[in-house]
């Protein structure tokens, strides 16, 4: 393995260097304009799971436990909707890309009926599965009862959700990342309102502790969908404008398309969320002090995915966009440009939780039990940030030119073939605690940036947008001849 300080000064040098031509200076004025909305979006919303928590904190250490004994079985639900969501913003990438916003709202209106539809049912199987899952993955019976009230209030709200995150796939894709920072924003403000209202009983409100941030949540979750759909359908500047009038028609045809670009990408969000729950129980099961630290850092973790998501879900709309227009060069310039500022800014993010980790920790807890369970772990999460960051930005660069099967070929390989042996190993073998997951976890983001690194160098992806269209063409000809 390579020097991690000495691969960080060459990224920095590399970076610096980039500034010196008038191609590198624009190429990283269009990763900015992109990235950053993305960026302050994403983090802010972390940040407001990071307040969530804290105030949860407060009931105990079960109540922070049973949280996060959601957040898998929660990720996995939606995990379907990821397949609409990449092939949305793929395709509208491309199309806007070449001009063609027409087509781009056509591919965005199927992403939202695909999307309410399939969210009501999925929303029906969390609920009444609610029930039976949790005793399958803890034993303490306040942590179930907390965790399945959670679960079964946020999954009443997963329709609009979706329709949500489909809209901001298909903004991104355009390059409007500002317009679904504002409203998702916006819902997460109102999110934390009403948790300082309803989880211990704030300006007149009754105290409902856990169940009050479920009930937030869902609310919040409404009030973004239809700030979402506004903007759609009444902001006049909007390049994927829909009209509320116009044909609301499932076109299965469009659905196809959309499917066949982001279905390994579904994949790999199963892949990865069923994985993320054996990987929970077998944490879960060190007992609720080390399963407490293991959930307070995943909460931090969540504000430096911030950063390494905002750049995956930029670079896939540079590349697509560049990929719509067929230069295929300036695709492989966005792609190298990103990976290189996100490590750049992530190396930052690992000092800071290597410096800070005990004070991050002491926000949440005061137990010294968690605490000296939650330092090695915050250790190993800052070093998982720096291969974290190349892992998703070349990945997005994949997704962007249409070649999805790598990264879910990775996810594979990293989540079940390293993070979940190795955490065995060394939570079971070794004795290394909650820890030892967190060092799998370390090794499983490495193995995965490796594998999408050797896929892009390969440049195989260039050709992807092509055989896409050449198989699209043949299916409607296929169809027409049947006619």
């Amino acid at each position: 393995m390579r020097n991690p300080f000495l691969y960080i000064k060459n990224s920095m040098i590399s970076f610096f260097d980039s500034f010196r031509t008038k191609e590198g200076r624009e190429t990283y004025g269009k990763i900015r304009k992109i990235t950053l909305p993305a960026f302050f979006e994403l983090f802010l919303i972390s940040l407001k799971g990071v307040v969530d928590m804290i105030m949860v904190s407060n009931l105990g250490e079960q109540a922070v436990a049973s949280v996060g004994l959601t957040q898998q079985p929660f990720f996995l639900l939606i995990a379907i909707f990821n397949a609409v969501n990449v092939g949305t913003t793929a395709l509208v990438s491309w199309n806007v890309g070449k001009g063609d916003h027409k087509k781009a709202a056509a591919i965005t209106r199927q992403a939202i009926i695909f999307n309410f539809g399939l969210g009501i049912i999925v929303s029906s199987v969390g609920f009444f599965g609610a029930r039976h899952f949790f005793p399958l993955m803890i034993d303490d019976a306040q942590v179930i009862a907390y965790s399945t009230n959670f679960f079964q209030i946020i999954t009443l709200s997963l329709a609009f959700h979706a329709v949500s995150m489909g809209i901001t796939a298909a903004f991104r894709g355009a390059g409007q990342t500002k317009i679904s920072m504002f409203y998702n924003l916006a819902g997460n403000a109102l999110h934390l309102l009403l948790n300082f209202m309803l989880i211990h009983g704030n300006l007149g409100f009754p105290a409902l502790g856990v169940q009050g941030a479920a009930i937030s949540a869902s609310i919040a979750r409404g009030v973004t969908f239809l700030a979402a759909m506004s903007l759609l359908l009444f902001w006049k500047k909007s390049p994927i404008r829909l009209k509320l009038l116009s044909s609301w028609k499932p076109n299965f045809r469009t659905v196809r398309n959309i499917f066949s670009i982001g279905l390994p990408s579904a994949g790999e969000q199963f892949a990865i969320q069923t994985g993320l729950m054996v990987y929970t129980a077998m944490l879960a099961s060190l007992g609720y002090y080390a399963f407490a630290a293991h959930t307070i850092a995943i909460n931090i973790n969540m504000l430096a995915f911030a950063v390494s998501f905002a750049f995956g879900v930029s670079t896939t709309a540079l590349v697509g966009q560049a990929v719509g227009r067929d230069d295929y060069d300036e695709a492989h310039r966005m792609a190298i440009f990103s990976a290189r500022t996100a490590r750049l800014v992530t190396s930052v993010v690992t000092i800071s939780f290597i410096v800070f980790s005990r004070p991050i920790l002491g926000i949440y807890t005061d137990n010294p039990v968690v605490i000296q369970y939650g330092i090695p772990v915050f250790y190993f999460m800052a070093l998982t940030q720096f291969v974290q960051s190349s892992n998703m930005s070349t990945a997005g660069a994949l997704r962007g030119s249409g070649d999805t099967m790598y990264p879910l070929y990775a996810s594979i390989v990293g989540i079940w073939g390293t993070r979940l042996l190795l955490t065995a190993l060394f939570v079971f073998v070794f004795n290394m605690g909650v820890a030892g997951g967190w060092f799998a976890f370390f090794l499983d983001q490495t193995v995965r940036s490796i594998v999408v690194k050797h896929r892009f160098n390969s440049g195989k992806w260039r050709g992807m947008k092509a055989v896409r269209e050449a198989k699209a063409a043949a299916r409607k000809a296929k169809m027409e001849g049947r006619s």
